[in-house]
């Protein structure tokens, strides 16, 4: 009987032993390098949820914008804001009873260089009531002129519908715009044949 207490204490040294070891190996490991390089560089230095934003300038209402998520960059070399859930916006330029609307599933702007992007299911309305349909469009602030290169729909408050299968470039307000590789109906008043 006095030897099963002995091989028990000797199972119990072996298990402390391999225990000791493993521990030993481990810890003399050395740790793994991290590479700083591939770490995420950018993040949002504020965030916004289910923000309504009113930009006002001279007391005057410019824009109502209103988006899910909110999230701005601004400590990169060139700040931006993105809107990675979208946003919808009301923009006020001469008319207040009559704003402009714009929407996308994702947008992204950079106030600096004054270059705004929306995508996914683009709709802007003008202040008279026409109809911009489409799944990428850019804005250049400074120039006051949206651009692409995808397939654009247009529908004017007079009824015309119009397609641009290759983009178009156009004023901001839609007043003036080129079509590239178009088709559509356009409503003309005149004299009967």
């Amino acid at each position: 009987m006095a030897a099963q207490p002995f091989s028990s204490l000797l199972f119990f040294r072996k298990r402390w032993l391999l225990i000791y070891l493993s521990a030993l190996v481990f810890a003399c490991t050395k740790p793994e390098e991290v590479d700083l390089s591939k770490r995420k560089k950018d993040f949002p230095s504020r965030s916004l949820v289910n923000a309504d934003v009113i930009f006002k300038d001279s007391g005057f209402l410019k824009i109502n914008l209103r988006s899910p998520l909110i999230e701005e960059y601004a400590m990169i070399d060139s700040p931006y804001t993105k809107f990675p859930k979208g946003l919808e916006m009301d923009f006020y330029n001469k008319n207040p009873d009559s704003p402009g609307y714009m929407r996308a599933n994702w947008a992204l702007m950079n106030e600096m260089k004054g270059w705004y992007e929306g995508r996914g299911d683009v709709i802007v309305i003008n202040e008279k009531g026409d109809t911009l349909k489409t799944q990428k469009l850019f804005w250049n602030k400074k120039k006051r002129s949206i651009f692409t290169q995808d397939t654009v729909y247009i529908i004017t408050i007079e009824g015309d519908s119009l397609q641009a299968n290759n983009g178009l470039e156009a004023k901001d307000d839609l007043s003036e715009y080129m079509l590239f590789n178009n088709q559509g109906i356009k409503f003309y008043e005149g004299e009967k044949f």
